[in-house]
């Protein structure tokens, strides 16, 4: 509840209170404010709950988020396995359907010299009085003939079968393909379900913590307000009409300067530079600390802050840098190391650690989706995370804090 309008019209009418029943008067509207103040109050721990809420089903929300687009990942990749089997299955297939044409075309030719000869049986090479030696030999070629024809018949036979098999192994894989597929759009499917739920508790707790800002700056303003209006009420016959007009164009000019403030805080926030290098795979046997000036930073992006600086509203000041991004953008580790965490945690949202050595640890946060998990290696330049906006924060994009003995150092010391 905003009383300054209520405190301009008060200094105007206060040098026309000349009497005690008029000072009474103002102290039950003092009384009344006051109750006012303690609504506000209660009003103020019950948004504080609310927010509490929010965060928890915020939460829930952010790790299916994570889980699905680490599932779908998987999916990709057994999918693609199964079409280079697919693919090795036809290029067996193609060779052996080769080799039985190339199979029956001998056969073909082996009964066609058969026919021509004759038939040739061994009973009419012994009956026509032939040359007895002569006979043996051609009773050896024609049982040499006859077992590689066999042998042929036998072998394409087996191609025979192995060319059923491998179909039957295609139309298996073709199958499993069809299943991986149906999986893959269930799982897309949950992912943009989760998302909606998300985008729903997101503007719950943003609509939440605008409240509670509001609430917080109107109980800092009335307390300030009834301050002054107490002590103005003990000297209102004693003041004189040209200093409450003189207050009165003060609390206008106050007016007009938080109206100012208040259209100064509604342009939009602009970055101090931007990144456009990220992360690439290199091999070093240096340790951490001798890649100093020489790394990357995580994500390409706009850089909103400066390591330092004090943050907006005062309080804290940056421990790291926040670097404004697309959604989805691949996060990259800076240098080779060991995940040491891998999870939501309030205030950073869905967070990875890693631990580089030499008591160094880079941290990101603020991701949609993590994708390795405590106790895997990393490399320079490998996908790590995607960009997001979890934990609560208004934009997208990676906050990015390096850390040595659990104490802040400034990345852009460490970076080209």
């Amino acid at each position: 509840m905003n009383f300054r309008p209520f405190l301009i019209l008060l200094a105007l009418i206060w040098p026309l209170c000349a009497s005690a029943n008029q000072a009474d008067r103002k102290q039950s509207e003092l009384d009344a404010l006051k109750q006012r103040l303690q609504t506000l109050q209660q009003e103020f721990r019950n948004t504080q709950a609310n927010r509490q809420e929010a965060a928890d089903e915020l939460r829930q929300s952010e790790r299916s988020i994570s889980s699905a687009v680490r599932q779908l990942r998987q999916l990709d990749d057994e999918r693609q396995r199964a079409q280079t089997d697919l693919q090795a299955l036809a290029q067996q297939a193609d060779a052996t359907e080769v080799r039985i044409r190339a199979q029956q075309a001998h056969l073909a030719q082996a009964l066609k010299a058969a026919y021509q000869r004759g038939q040739g049986d061994a009973l009419k090479l012994i009956l026509n009085g032939a040359d007895p030696n002569q006979a043996a030999r051609d009773l050896r070629y024609l049982t040499h003939l006859s077992r590689a024809q066999h042998e042929t018949i036998e072998a394409l036979r087996a191609d025979l079968a192995q060319l059923a098999a491998l179909q039957q192994q295609t139309e298996q894989k073709s199958a499993e393909l069809t299943r991986l597929q149906m999986d893959r759009e269930a799982e897309q499917k949950k992912l943009l379900a989760d998302k909606r739920a998300r985008e729903q508790v997101l503007q719950k707790l943003s609509v939440q913590i605008q409240k509670q800002q509001r609430e917080i700056s109107n109980l800092k303003r009335d307390e300030r307000s009834l301050t002054q209006l107490v002590e103005r009420l003990n000297r209102l016959m004693a003041q004189q009409a040209a200093r409450e007009a003189a207050r009165a164009r003060a609390a206008q000019r106050a007016q007009k300067s938080q109206k100012t403030e208040k259209s100064a805080a509604s342009q939009p926030r602009r970055g101090l530079g931007v990144n456009t290098e990220t992360p690439v795979a290199f091999r070093s046997d240096k340790p951490f600390s001798g890649l100093k000036g020489s790394l990357r930073l995580p994500v390409a992006g706009e850089l909103m802050n400066r390591f330092g600086a004090q943050r907006e509203g005062g309080g804290v000041s940056w421990k790291g840098l926040f670097i404004r991004a697309a959604e989805g953008t691949v996060v990259k580790a800076i240098a080779a190391g060991q995940v040491v965490f891998s999870e939501w945690l309030r205030g950073f949202g869905n967070l990875i650690i890693v631990d580089h050595g030499e008591g160094y640890m880079s941290l990101y946060s603020n991701n949609e989706s993590l994708y390795k998990q405590v106790g895997e290696r990393v490399q320079p330049g490998d996908p790590i995370a995607t960009v997001g906006n979890s934990g609560g924060q208004p934009d997208a994009g990676l906050y990015f804090e390096m850390r040595h003995q659990s104490r802040p150092v400034n990345p852009l010391l460490w970076v080209k």
